[in-house]
């Protein structure tokens, strides 16, 4: 009996002794470090994903995000309704960004002003994306403005 489990154990022993081929260092490969939008909104409360407003107004826009790499530029997508496909409408250099640290926030601040649709209970949505120098762009943030009827 003493053979048959020592047999055993050292089969089960060997048995979990070969190399096995590692996914994980295919599936990590790094191209670099991208910005983080932490949140985006409309107006001058935060956090405001979704804003009304009369048709034609000037909205300000406000972008919070963190980065260890250095920004190349802003972009800004809208699409005129919450469906449909986003449409690049301004790209912003960071030379010509107003680029705010945040104490209160603890985060970096950019604001950009967006047109409300002139027609009458009509929904715009912005998307903001940022570059960094590395040429990756971050994940987009909406946020949705409305106008009155």
């Amino acid at each position: 009996m003493k053979k048959i489990l020592t047999l055993f154990s050292v089969i089960a022993l060997l048995s979990g002794c070969y190399k096995e081929n590692e996914i994980i260092p295919d599936v990590l490969v790094s191209k670099g470090k991208v910005a983080n939008i932490s949140v985006i909104w409309a107006g001058p409360t935060r956090p405001t994903t979704t804003l009304t407003v009369d048709a034609g107004t000037v909205v300000p826009v406000t972008v919070e995000f963190f980065s260890d790499e250095p920004i190349k530029e802003f972009k800004l997508y809208s699409r005129p309704a919450t469906t449909g496909t986003y449409v690049l409408f301004s790209t912003v250099a960071v030379s010509t960004a107003s680029i705010v640290y945040d104490a209160k926030l603890r985060n970096n601040v950019v604001k950009f002003n967006v047109t409300a649709p002139t027609a009458k209970s009509a929904t715009l949505q912005v998307a903001a994306e940022i570059v960094t120098t590395n040429e990756l762009p971050s994940g987009q943030r909406t946020v949705t403005i409305r106008t009155r009827a």
